[in-house]
């Protein structure tokens, strides 16, 4: 009997985004498919055909309030910056790639330097002046 490994599923988050309020649950890429998208030219119907096929579900409604299907007609109603957003973040969660530290981080302080004693050496009793 073999290990199963289960595939992640990923809720992205584009707090502090163009697209803050934006909810999507992708699909983990495998390591195939993570080099297939960084090969990708990106004609836009290969952005949403790669979209389409990690897409589990998001929040994306119409005008009309009605919720938008993950299906390709659907994703094809969509702004395509956003939907390279979603495939931009989840190629960045996938690879596990933090994000970027807030500018308000501090740098942190250096590490105290160590104090190394500097006295004279101690003679070499076995050094002699005639070779052996």
């Amino acid at each position: 009997m073999g290990y199963r490994p289960k595939r992640k599923i990923y809720t992205l988050d584009f707090t502090s985004t163009e697209y803050e309020g934006l909810e999507a649950s992708v699909r983990a890429l495998t390591v195939g498919e993570e080099l297939e998208l960084n090969e990708m030219e990106f004609t836009p119907d290969q952005v949403v055909k790669a979209l389409v096929q990690r897409l589990v579900s998001w929040n994306v409604e119409d005008e009309q309030g009605q919720p938008v299907p993950t299906s390709y007609e659907g994703v094809c109603t969509q702004d395509g910056g956003m939907v390279l957003a979603i495939l931009n973040a989840l190629r960045q969660v996938n690879s596990g790639v933090p994000d970027p530290l807030p500018q308000s981080s501090p740098s942190g302080e250096p590490s105290p330097a160590a104090s190394i004693p500097m006295e004279p050496r101690s003679p070499n009793p076995e050094s002699s002046a005639v070779p052996a």
